[in-house]
């Protein structure tokens, strides 16, 4: 019996051996390298560098259990980063609806003026598949001129690598007309990523996207008062917008305008949107801002949608015009019940709006 006994201690000692020999380590050296976009994209995306044991591991980013493997091949893939989730890189959101950083105009054939509004570290335009550098660092309430310079991208802007440089300047090269601002790494709004295990080396890149403005849009009123001349700017009344979200299964069953001027009134307006889905996403943080909810309450079928056409500001009111669509005679739709909505974002607080459709019809008589 004694021996017995031995032989199942031993048998169970060696076992546990075999099994701790067995046991898988986690990434380590793990290193993240952060861009996050405002403006015309709220996208967040991280390469993720690291050591796999057996080919495999997993990490932790923001509460968010993913999968890591070697690299695949794709449009965001970089030598030595590695595969996060089944994609090139970890993608997410930013939170913070950021003002224009900078604002740059087109003159006449290659004249710019760029203005910043904060400080900022360069600013870019591509155009054509092909980029520009139109500036580098200004202090906020600079203005400069300047002429376009042909560069490779953004290869050295912010904390980007060569190899991240490269690789996001050809997927937003494929984006149409953009100026891109660099943003400072110490003034980004959204704050680091959340890793586990804890990162040996954090890399943060902020951009902001937006479309170039054309000056002559802009026109100039001389006006003469006592002998002295001064010019007037008098720009139109159209304002720039952005959609912020759109969807088609909110919980309003009538027509409805919210206006969002505060964080707490944006909060409820999300809420409206998203209370039929689950999880609802993050609320967007709004800064200096007006945001707009329009909700066409409910409708029979699918099929039916809204599009903001152009937005316009008269003194503390703005007047919104939208594109209703509904489903043409013989179209598939779903039988299910739809509330299509979208939320625009606007520069400046307004107090009032006013939604009209194409035939200039108001959305709520």
């Amino acid at each position: 019996m004694k021996n017995s006994t031995g032989l199942k201690l031993a048998a169970a000692l060696l076992g546990a051996g075999l099994l701790a020999g067995c046991t898988m380590s986690g990434p380590s050296n793990i290193r993240v390298h952060e861009v996050l976009l405002y403006g015309s994209s709220q996208d967040r995306l991280a390469w993720v560098y690291g050591s796999l044991s057996g080919g495999q591991g997993s990490l932790s980013i923001d509460g968010k259990a993913l999968a890591l493997r070697p690299q695949t091949a794709g449009d965001l893939a970089t030598p030595g980063s590695l595969n996060v989730g089944g994609a090139n890189v970890y993608k997410g959101r930013t939170r913070t609806l950021l003002p224009p950083e900078s604002v740059v105009q087109q003159g006449t054939a290659n004249a710019y003026t760029i203005s910043a509004t904060q400080d900022i570290d360069a600013t870019y335009l591509v155009s054509g598949g092909t980029w520009y550098q139109l500036s580098g660092a200004l202090a906020a309430g600079s203005s400069v001129q300047a002429s376009a310079q042909t560069v490779s991208g953004l290869a050295g802007s912010g904390q980007l690598t060569g190899s991240e440089a490269a690789v996001l300047s050809g997927v937003l090269a494929k984006q149409g007309v953009l100026v891109v601002t660099v943003l400072p790494a110490g003034a980004l709004p959204d704050a680091a990523l959340k890793v586990e295990p804890a990162t040996t080396e954090t890399k943060r890149t902020g951009l902001y996207l937006q479309p170039l403005s054309v000056a002559t849009a802009t026109t100039t009123t001389t006006t003469t008062t006592g002998g002295t001349v001064s010019s007037t700017p008098a720009t139109s009344s159209t304002v720039g917008f952005r959609e912020v979200a759109s969807g088609n299964n909110a919980q309003a069953s009538s027509a409805s305008v919210v206006l969002a001027n505060s964080q707490s009134a944006l909060d409820a307006l999300w809420n409206t949107a998203y209370a039929r889905q689950v999880p609802v996403p993050p609320t967007p943080i709004i800064v200096s801002q007006t945001a707009v909810g329009i909700f066409l309450g409910s409708r029979p079928t699918g099929g039916y949608g809204l599009t903001v056409q152009s937005v316009r500001a008269n003194g503390s009111a703005l007047e919104i015009t939208v594109n209703l669509r509904s489903p043409g005679s013989g179209t598939i739709t779903t039988q299910s019940i739809t509330s299509p909505w979208a939320i625009v974002s606007v520069q400046g607080l307004y107090r009032t709006v006013t939604v009209r459709d194409q035939n200039a019809q108001l959305l709520i008589p």
